[in-house]
């Protein structure tokens, strides 16, 4: 292991904290940081509170009336997905089946734990988290790829069943209009009326097409700070007039991605609208974050928005499906579909009042450098 791991402690006795950050300190080759806190109440208020930034959690399991139990609960509630272990004055095998299942990673008796046992029991909690949260997002992902590829198979079967009889209308109603000869005012208005829905049916439908198929790429390698970068100054007017502040956080040496810029730039956008859409004017913040994970190229767009209702969230890529008035519901649906079409992948989390966040990876163009920096600034 590399890097400072970041530690959140939670115990009512400062004696145990002094004796953990001196084990700690006798391992060798890997440094920590620990953050510690003597009360539930405290650990909450700091779980609750943005951004919690940390690589493992180790709980006390008695916090007064509370437990750590509890703690690793609330953590769940708040979709955080750090790895935690339980800790204990004394073995019980009924607190160590119940730890595990509610899904701590690990489980140990405070008497006898020593550095070498704490290193073992950091490090395979954070190596076993890690795989576990990549086949997860693998089975989310092979799932998300199934229903795309079943709406666009209802897509082409829509296109085929409606299109004909469509057309066939059209047919009937032109030739109705030639053969009678119809000068009655009223009644040419009801024919206009008809072919013009007629000509919008058809036109859904090939919006409907065009957002759900896959396309010719033209392929350029590109870095994907600049992208968005362009894709931002694109959407220059819309966060002017909205008093919408962006922050961006790139990783400056990251490695360029290949996409086809111009349709990676329109998936983009509409993610980027639909938050600046969201957020109340003169209030809101666009946090724009790039970084390598698991060896992929990550983009998080973050705003700080009304959010989405939990039976919402699973339909937002939907073809017609918006929470606007005046929306269409196809701009997500095209978007999931341009980045598929890169073999890339789209998720969403969001909470409603706290705002929304889309996290999007891509392959690098090369292998990633050794080493990343971040840079945080403002617009």
């Amino acid at each position: 292991m590399s890097d400072t791991i970041r530690i959140f402690f939670v115990d009512d006795d400062e004696d145990e904290f002094i004796i953990l950050e001196d084990f700690l300190k006798e391992i060798p080759d890997q440094k920590y940081s620990i953050d510690w806190v003597p009360t539930f109440d405290k650990a909450v208020e700091k779980i609750n509170s943005a951004p919690f930034d940390y690589d493992i959690c180790l709980f006390d399991y008695r916090l007064g009336i509370f437990t750590g139990l509890e703690l690793i609960k609330h953590l769940q509630d708040n979709n955080l997905t750090v790895p935690s272990i339980l800790l204990t004055g004394q073995g019980d095998s009924k607190v160590d089946k119940e730890a595990m299942k509610i899904g701590a990673s690990d489980y140990l008796v405070k008497g006898k734990i020593d550095s070498n046992l704490l290193e073992r029991s950091i490090r395979y909690s954070i190596n076993q988290f890690k795989i576990q949260q990549q086949l997860l997002e693998h089975e989310k992902n092979l799932r998300e790829s199934e229903k795309f590829a079943i709406t666009g198979r209802i897509a082409l079967v829509i296109a085929h069943e409606v299109r004909n009889p469509l057309t066939n209308i059209k047919l009937a109603l032109y030739q109705l209009r030639e053969e009678l000869n119809i000068t009655d005012q009223n009644i040419l208005l009801l024919y206009d009326i008809a072919e013009r829905n007629t000509d919008r049916i058809n036109q859904l439908i090939t919006n409907l097409l065009e957002s759900t198929k896959f396309s010719q790429l033209k392929m350029e390698n590109i870095s994907v700070n600049r992208l968005i970068d362009e894709t931002i100054a694109l959407a220059a007017d819309r966060i002017e007039l909205q008093g919408v502040k962006v922050i961006r956080h790139y990783a400056g040496d990251i490695c360029d991605i290949s996409v086809d810029k111009e349709k990676i730039k329109i998936a983009l956008l509409n993610i980027i609208v639909n938050s600046i859409e969201a957020m109340e004017k003169n209030m809101g913040i666009l946090s724009v974050f790039t970084s390598t994970k698991n060896d992929k190229c990550v983009l998080t767009i973050k705003d700080n928005g009304k959010g989405i209702e939990k039976e919402e969230l699973n339909r937002i890529f939907e073809p017609y499906f918006t929470g606007k008035e005046k929306g269409i519901g196809l701009g997500l649906t095209s978007t999931q579909t341009i980045i598929y079409n890169h073999s890339g992948t789209i998720q969403v989390e969001s909470q409603v009042s706290r705002g929304t966040t889309f996290t999007i990876s891509f392959d690098f163009a090369s292998h990633k450098p050794a080493s990343l920096g971040s840079e945080p600034s403002a617009a």
